[in-house]
C-alpha cells in the first residue's frame, strides 16, 4: 500500500524550491532499475494489448478512450522528464482528468501511467509497438501530441530539473541577484549567471513570434542576434503572471506593467513537430539548452532547441468516460493487488 501512494505521489504539483541546490539535486541521476511493479505490468494485459497492435484496441470504443487518454498525459508528461529524481510532472487539470476520467474502482488509471513513464526510463525509449498504437488511435482521438512521443521513440533526453521553470528563474533573479545586501562582496550577477545558465531546460506557456532562417542585414547586424548564418531561429515572448493576481486587491489599482521575456531559439536541424504548420500567436514550448540571458533577465538564448505546441488545459481536459472505459476488458488492477473500494469509501 505505502509503494502504491509513493508511485501516485509523483504526480503532485511541483514545488516552488527556493535554493538551487533544491532545485537541480546533487548532478547525479537517478537510476531506473526494474521492481516488482515493473515486471507485474510487463506481464499485463493492458501491456500485452500495447505490444500485440492497435488491431486489439481499436475495435472496442472504450479501450480507444483509455489508452488515447493515457498516450495524451504521457506525451504531455514528455518533455519534462528530468534527472533530478525519479518524480515527473503533469498538468494538473490533465492529472485530475485521468484520476476522474479513466480510473475505475478497480483499475489505477495512474498507477499504470507511472508503470508506462518508467518503462520508458527503463528502456531509455518509448517501444515501437507504443508509437503505433498511439498514432493510430490518434486518428479518432485526435489530440494526442504525437511529435512529442516521436522524441521518447527515438531516445529519452532528461533536462536537468522540471522544477527549474521561468516563473522560477525570474523569482530566484529577484532574490538572489536585485535583493541582495551590501554585505555580498561577490559580484552576484556573476554569481547568478554561474548557477543557472548551462542547464537543459524545457519551458511552455511562451507565444511563438517568428521561425525563421537567419539572414544576416548586411555586414554589422544579423537577424537574430548572435545565430549563425543560414540557422533556423524562433523567437518566443513570455509574460510573467502579475504578482498581484494572487492577492486581493482592495484598491482597485492599475494592473503592473512587467516587461517581458524574449526567448531566442536557435533550433535543431531536425525537428520532431512540423514546425511549416506553426503560426504567429501559437502556444508553445520549447525544449533545449539555456545558454545566455541579458543583464536585466528580458532576454534569453537556448541552443540545440526543439519546439513543440503547448496544449493549454486550463479549461480542463476531457479524454474519457468512465462507463466507457469500463467496457475495455484490460481495464482491470493487475498492478497493485488493492481491492476494488467500499461504497463506505473503505478498502479491504
Amino acid at each position: 500500500m505505502r509503494r502504491v501512494t509513493a508511485l501516485l505521489m509523483v504526480l503532485c504539483a511541483v514545488p516552488s524550491f527556493a535554493q538551487r541546490e533544491e532545485i537541480f539535486g546533487n548532478g547525479k541521476p537517478p537510476n531506473f532499475r526494474e521492481e516488482t511493479m515493473d515486471r507485474r505490468f510487463a506481464k499485463s494485459k493492458f501491456n500485452k494489448a500495447l505490444i500485440a497492435g492497435h488491431e486489439v484496441i481499436t475495435p472496442q470504443p472504450g479501450c480507444v478512450q483509455l489508452y488515447g487518454g493515457l498516450f495524451i498525459a504521457l506525451a504531455e508528461l514528455a518533455p519534462y522528464i528530468h534527472k533530478r529524481d525519479q518524480n515527473f510532472t503533469l498538468d494538473p487539470r490533465l492529472q485530475e482528468a485521468v484520476q476522474t476520467q479513466l480510473t475505475l474502482p478497480n483499475f489505477p488509471a495512474m498507477a499504470y501511467l507511472v508503470s508506462m513513464v518508467r518503462r520508458v526510463m527503463i528502456d531509455k525509449r518509448m517501444p515501437d509497438e507504443w508509437l503505433a498504437v498511439a498514432t493510430e488511435l490518434n486518428k479518432t482521438v485526435k489530440i494526442i501530441d504525437l511529435p512529442k512521443l516521436k522524441m521518447i521513440n527515438e531516445q529519452v533526453q532528461p533536462i536537468d530539473s522540471a522544477y527549474f521553470t521561468l516563473p522560477l528563474l525570474k523569482q530566484r533573479y529577484q532574490v538572489e541577484a536585485l535583493n541582495a545586501t551590501s554585505a555580498v562582496t561577490t559580484d552576484v550577477m556573476a554569481a547568478f549567471r554561474d548557477g543557472y545558465l548551462d542547464r537543459d531546460v524545457t519551458w511552455g506557456g511562451a507565444t511563438l513570434l517568428e521561425i525563421g532562417v537567419n539572414q544576416p542585414k548586411g555586414k554589422k547586424k544579423k537577424k537574430y542576434r548572435d545565430a549563425e548564418a543560414e540557422e533556423l531561429v524562433a523567437v518566443l515572448q513570455w509574460e510573467p503572471p502579475d504578482p498581484r493576481r494572487s492577492q486581493l486587491d482592495l484598491l482597485a489599482q492599475a494592473p503592473v506593467k512587467i516587461p517581458p521575456v524574449f526567448i531566442y531559439v536557435r533550433l535543431q536541424s531536425k525537428q520532431f513537430a512540423d514546425i511549416e504548420k506553426f503560426h504567429r500567436g501559437q502556444r508553445v514550448l520549447v525544449k533545449g539548452r539555456f545558454w545566455e540571458m541579458n543583464k536585466t533577465v528580458t532576454e534569453f538564448e537556448i541552443r540545440d532547441g526543439l519546439i513543440f505546441n503547448d496544449t493549454d488545459w486550463s479549461g480542463g481536459a476531457l479524454i474519457g468516460r468512465p462507463e466507457d472505459v469500463a467496457t475495455c476488458p484490460v481495464a482491470i488492477n493487475e498492478l497493485t493487488g488493492l481491492a476494488p473500494q467500499q461504497p463506505g469509501g473503505f478498502a479491504h
